[in-house]
């Protein structure tokens, strides 16, 4: 059976963790979107890991671990990551990298300095736009370029030429020449190389074969490029309406789609926020859950659960059931608080505005919950834990029509709940 699991909020709901359960079980576990601006905090045997590039299944001998053709690939980060995971496991982990894949080179990076677009978007300066936009320009560089030189090295010779008129005053972009980002290329994809091919083919045929493949998405719904909070976004498709474009696949069956979100609400980066929590209590959230950007180190803003963006997230991904994941962080606080709808120029909302502008407008409608004293991270069923977080688990669901199937307790495999629904 074919899963997926995808963010509902702006990022960082735990989608790592749930991935590295559900991988578990998976024979092919496939990425499909973003690049190394996703952070994915993985647990492994008590070692834990940040992942960026890598699928979840790279921790399972056997399974396959697919970049698909919608990322944008950062080779000496995939080199790092698969270096490190080779030395954790005493063997290097089954690849299938798309050829059709693109790939983040050095310019990319610079250009979100010297254009000022990381610093005003709050990006993670990873150079994800500028590899997207390239994509979509026709001159970006691609993974399979690397099988033909004499065409990878013509392409990163149009491209910087074109850099250069651009930018003529810019002595880093100035400084680089397509014979020498040939060499540095061809040197880190060289292990890469028998692992490069045509990664929709392989996906498409492990579907038909009823094979278990696990789609693990990056970001969330709300950084979705058309459905987020425009401008406010990444580069890329977020949603379940993106996979498979993404992949090559049209209209893959994927009947079990896992909507990740955290029991309260982060954001990292610029952008609006209507459930922000300003001062200790903010603080307070944010040092409980651990709430530091993986890629970047960077703070993340904490607010409430927003429901109305929640719903919507649970929308356009078509979402079967919902993983709820730091459910313990929320332990100790006498009342909780959940956004059920938006005041907007002096009128009740419940649609989610996907005009960043016309978000900053809106004020939270707020109910409040009565909040728990203690939550065993050792629970096996929900009837394990107090009423009050049965009870907030129950108002979730009613709010958004879907089931919670998972709630996850901590940062351990083994502290999560895995429901029958």
């Amino acid at each position: 059976m074919a899963t997926a699991v995808l963010g509902l909020q702006w990022g960082d709901e735990g989608k790592g963790k749930i991935t590295h359960v559900l991988a578990r079980d998976a024979e092919m576990v496939v990425r499909f979107n973003g690049g190394p601006n996703a952070g994915h905090t993985v647990i492994d045997r008590g070692v834990k890991f940040g992942t960026h590039l890598i699928p979840a299944g790279a921790f399972y001998p056997g399974t396959v671990s697919v970049l698909a053709g919608g990322m944008v690939i950062d080779l000496e980060v995939l080199r790092q990551e698969i270096d490190e995971i080779s030395a954790h496991l005493g063997s290097v982990p089954e690849l299938l990298i798309a050829e059709n894949a693109h790939l983040i080179l050095p310019y990319h990076r610079i250009l979100e300095e010297v254009e000022g677009s990381g610093a005003h978007f709050g990006t993670t300066r990873r150079g994800i736009g500028p590899a997207y936009r390239d994509k979509a320009a026709h001159v970006g560089v691609r993974v399979g370029d690397l099988l033909r030189p004499d065409d990878l090295e013509n392409r990163l010779e149009h491209r910087l030429s074109l850099l250069k008129r651009i930018w003529p005053n810019s002595d880093e972009i100035g400084s680089l020449t397509a014979s020498c980002l040939r060499v540095e290329l061809l040197g880190l994809a060289e292990p890469l190389i028998e692992s490069v091919g045509d990664a929709a083919a392989a996906v498409a045929s492990a579907l038909a074969e009823g094979k278990d493949v696990l789609f693990e998405g990056a970001q969330g719904a709300l950084l979705d490029v058309d459905h987020g909070t425009y401008p406010y976004v990444t580069s890329s498709p977020t949603t379940f309406a993106g996979l498979g474009n993404s992949i090559g696949i049209p209209a893959p069956d994927v009947r079990r789609r896992i909507g990740i979100a955290k029991a309260y609400t982060t954001r990292v980066g610029e952008g609006p926020f209507p459930t922000e929590i300003e001062g200790a209590l903010g603080d307070e959230l944010r040092d409980r859950g651990g709430e530091f950007g993986v890629t970047t180190g960077r703070p993340r803003r904490c607010g409430w659960l927003d429901l109305v963006a929640l719903r919507h997230a649970l929308f356009v991904n078509g979402a079967t059931e919902i993983a709820l994941t730091k459910l313990d962080v929320l332990t100790g606080i006498d009342e909780i608080k959940l956004c059920r709808a938006y005041l907007l120029d002096g009128e009740r909302v419940e649609r989610f505005p996907l005009s960043a502008e016309v978000l900053s407008r809106c004020a939270p409608i707020y109910e409040t919950v009565a909040g728990w004293s203690a939550a065993p991270a050792e629970a096996k069923r929900l009837e394990d834990l107090p009423a009050e977080a049965i009870e907030f688990v129950a108002r979730i669901e009613e709010e958004t029509g879907v089931s919670v199937g998972i709630v996850s307790l901590g940062p351990a495999p083994e502290e999560t709940i895995h429901r029958e629904l």
